[in-house]
């Protein structure tokens, strides 16, 4: 039976919600922005001084050729490279590459790649050695929303480059396989796996490349020289890098991988997928190339489908593909039309038809909530066991009449009156309160402090509706000319104790059930927002630890952003580890004088400083200067070695200039 594109579209938006779905781009994502392979051979060739036959010559695009006849041109063309310096060669790559011979920066991205580039993806590997799905993506006016990263804090270059929603581009490299291998199992900046290796170049010149932190001068030469295009450099590749191998097996067998552009009709591809079933048998997880009807007759769906595992998907023609990418973005992310190259909806009949004209949204179920219970064993929790819910939902306002369930707010502080500051997840929850009845009205006078100032817990009059600020509490440094962000300062640091301040006030008020929302993740903030839920959960953690016999039965924490959820619901944060335990894993960045780093990952148990990672480490202190991914606030600590470790946090040593 063949399976059309609209029998998997379910099932890539949910493997999507799971984490799950890797598109894997070809040369058919690049065209016509791109040169073919055989036009990008003549070119080499031509740069190289070598003699191209003239059938080879004067062949078409889309002529059917002896591809073996194509390794032997490629070779040569390798072979006369090989006489000029790293970078020129780059270059030569870069005019072949080029249709048309475009300068720098003035390709155009195509539609199919910038409707793919319209949502975030944890990984996408690729067989190009173009910038056009980077470029695109950081081109794409909500190319924020999907990461949740569009706050309005100053974080550091190093931090900004760590966090960024523009992809990392990553090679074959062992550090870069590792970091590869680590996003299959941490929430990191999305990754751009260039498989053939990556020259850079076409949408945008290599200076905008350096400025938007995707690569700089010594990473863009390390993945140049990776570039895959003759015999002996593919056998290279594949054959002489046994850690590429067990990293690509290992994302093979844990990613369900959607082919764009026949990325997979690559001979050597072919070869490693059926060495990886051969070693490793069926992965759990199916896989999808999308093809235009006229490859048809060419392919053996029989061979592709029982020996590497991949369901072919014929579309009527090349032209349909911007817009069935655009559907299934439409189907993860906002909904929009397709975006054309600059980034601007497109407004084709296709484009209609993704909004919702003739073809409807798919239906696929994706988790919104997870429960954990207390439990002290295998057995079903008990009736009267305390639980904490993690719920995809917005708040909802309380009945007037249940004296059980109060809701738990983000606010910020006054520094001058330890009063609180209203963002929007406050005063549109008192909207709706008043709107409800549950509050007459919503003046800043009703709130009321609940500890010590500063104080962390406020409650709003009598009223079920509680504040938490996890706001520094030491005097605030002076505010930069230009600093449009509130008077007070977040910090990482005290959200697990502002948390706990808050539960003990709603604890002693008598509360059973406790709504909360997302803590310090508003837009002024210095970090992602998965930061902050960390800390949250070791607030949870910390409350019940140091209060045992508290009356609070129930807790929801909401979340409200996907850079959350979809993390958590792909098994990325281990919530229920977080929750019983102080133990966490802690990345460490070695980076030495010439840039090159080296992650290493420690465990620690409980308040962890920064001089205890240098001490476990074998740093010498006074050589190595230490920076915190993400900071943990814009107030400098009184030494780097105070400096407090969160589990999602990365230590950066480099050493003392």
């Amino acid at each position: 039976m063949e399976i059309g594109f609209d029998d998997i579209l379910p099932y890539l938006a949910s493997a999507y919600r799971r984490g799950v779905l890797a598109p894997f781009i070809g040369s058919g994502m690049s065209r016509p922005a791109c040169t073919s392979w055989l036009d990008l051979l003549r070119g080499l060739a031509d740069a190289t001084g070598v003699d191209v036959p003239a059938h080879l010559r004067e062949a078409g695009t889309d002529a059917r050729l002896d591809t073996s006849e194509l390794y032997r041109l490629a070779d040569k063309a390798v072979l006369g490279l090989a006489s000029l310096e790293a970078e020129a060669r780059a270059d030569a790559y870069r005019e072949a590459l080029s249709q048309g011979g475009k300068p720098a920066g003035a390709c155009d991205v195509p539609a199919q790649t910038a409707a793919l580039a319209r949502c975030t993806w944890p990984l996408v590997l690729t067989t190009n050695y173009d910038d056009l799905y980077v470029v695109s993506r950081m081109r794409q006016s909500g190319a924020g929303e999907m990461a949740a990263v569009g706050r309005t804090g100053a974080p550091s270059r190093e931090a900004r480059r760590d966090e960024t929603d523009a992809p990392e581009v990553l090679g074959r490299s062992v550090e870069d396989c590792h970091k590869v291998l680590r996003s299959l199992e941490s929430p990191t900046r999305p990754i751009l796996w260039a498989l053939q290796g990556f020259l850079g170049g076409q949408a945008a010149g290599l200076d905008v490349l350096e400025e938007e932190l995707v690569l700089d001068a010594r990473r863009r030469a390390e993945l140049a020289g990776q570039v895959v295009a003759g015999y002996q450099q593919y056998q290279h590749a594949v054959n002489a890098q046994p850690h590429f191998r067990r990293a690509f097996a290992e994302v093979l067998s844990r990613r369900s991988l959607l082919f764009l552009g026949s990325g997979i009709l690559e001979d050597y591809l072919i070869n490693l997928f059926g060495e990886i079933a051969h070693h490793y048998g069926p992965g759990p997880h199916p896989h999808f190339a999308l093809f235009s009807a006229d490859r048809r007759a060419t392919l053996d769906v029989r061979f592709l489908q029982t020996r590497l595992g991949i369901a072919p998907v014929f579309y009527k023609d090349y032209a349909e593909l911007p817009e069935l990418i655009g559907r299934l973005t439409d189907a993860v992310g906002e909904r929009r039309a397709p975006a054309t190259s600059g980034g601007a909806p497109a407004t084709s009949s296709g484009a209609v038809k993704a909004l919702g004209g003739a073809v409807k949204a798919p239906v696929a179920w994706m988790p919104d909530e997870l429960g954990f219970s207390l439990s002290e064993g295998a057995t079903c929790p008990p009736d009267g066991a305390r639980r904490l819910r993690l719920r995809y939902a917005p708040l909802s306002v309380p009945g007037a009449g249940d004296g059980r369930a109060c809701v738990v707010v983000s606010v910020g502080r006054t520094l001058a009156d330890n009063r609180p500051l209203l963002g929007s997840q406050a005063r549109d929850f008192l909207d709706r309160a008043r709107q409800a009845g549950l509050v007459a009205d919503t003046a800043p006078g009703g709130w009321r402090p609940l500890d010590g100032a500063p104080s962390y817990a406020f409650r709003f009059g009598d009223a079920p509706i509680f504040g938490v600020a996890a706001r520094d509490r030491r005097p605030e440094p002076p505010r930069a000319a230009g600093d449009d962000s509130p008077e007070d300062s977040r910090d990482l640091g005290v959200i697990a104790e502002a948390i706990c301040a808050t539960l003990r006030a709603v604890d002693a008020a008598g509360f059973r059930r406790v709504h909360i929302g997302p803590v310090a993740s508003g837009k002024h903030r210095l970090w992602h927002p998965l930061h902050p839920f960390v800390q949250t959960l070791a607030g949870f953690r910390e409350f019940f630890r140091e209060n045992p016999a508290a009356g609070i039965e129930h807790l929801e924490h909401h979340v409200f952003s996907p850079a959350i959820w979809f993390p958590v619901v792909a098994g990325k944060v281990p919530v229920a580890e977080m929750l019983s335990s102080g133990m966490m894993k802690i990345w460490v960045d070695i980076r030495d004088a010439g840039g090159t780093s080296e992650i290493f990952a420690v465990t620690a148990c409980g308040p962890t400083r920064v001089g205890e990672i240098k001490a476990l480490c074998g740093l010498a202190p006074a050589r190595w200067s230490t920076e915190i991914l993400p900071r943990p606030s814009k107030v400098e600590p009184s030494s780097a070695d105070d400096l407090l470790v969160t589990p999602t946090s990365i230590v950066v040593f480099s050493p003392r200039r």
